[in-house]
Parts: C-alpha cells; structure tokens; sequence
C-alpha cells in the first residue's frame, strides 16, 4: 500500500497510517500485514469494525482492502486537503465475520 489508512472509530478513533517500502511491493506483504492487523484489532482489542480509507487512485490499496475482506462504504468528496488541494477518499469498512 502506497498510502492508506487503517482505524476503527467506533471503540478508540484512533488512526494508524501504513505502508510498504518499495521492495515489499507486490509480494503479499500489505494483505499479509493488513490480516494480521485486523485479526489483532478484532481479537486482542474487541473492535466491532475497521475501516480502511485511500484515495480512489490508489489501486493498490484498494486491492488490498477487497483480498482482506474489505466492503467498499462509499466516497467523501473533497475529503482532505492535498498536496495544492483537495482529494476524494474512498472508505472501505471491514466486520469480524468479513476477514479473509
């Protein structure tokens, strides 16, 4: 994953940003990193959901948010500021029950 971000609001709000060096790109390391998170998050810390959130260019993280289990939630237009602007985030939402 270039970018993305990976929280649960429901229990903490808290956010964790991830993502992978150029050398672990495309070998399974993101999705690998990412079940392992989720399945930490749901059993460790009791979490109800977690959301992953990019930006709709990023297909990378995208792909890996679907591997994982991840349902696309919906699309917060101009939704951050970004480099001169502002950019679209798309949301992708994640239940126990919904992990790969």
């Amino acid at each position: 994953m270039s970018r993305s971000t990976t929280s649960s609001a429901t229990r903490t709000g808290r956010r964790s940003a991830t993502g992978s060096p150029p050398a672990a790109r495309r070998r399974g390391v993101a999705t690998h990193a990412a079940r392992l998170l989720a399945r930490w998050a749901f059993a460790e810390l009791g979490l109800a959901r977690l959301e992953l959130t990019c930006g709709p260019d990023n297909a990378a993280s995208q792909a890996v948010a679907m591997r994982c289990g991840f349902v696309r939630e919906g699309l917060l237009r101009s939704h951050m500021r970004f480099k001169d602007g502002r950019r679209d985030t798309l949301v992708f939402g994640l239940l126990p029950h919904e992990l790969r």
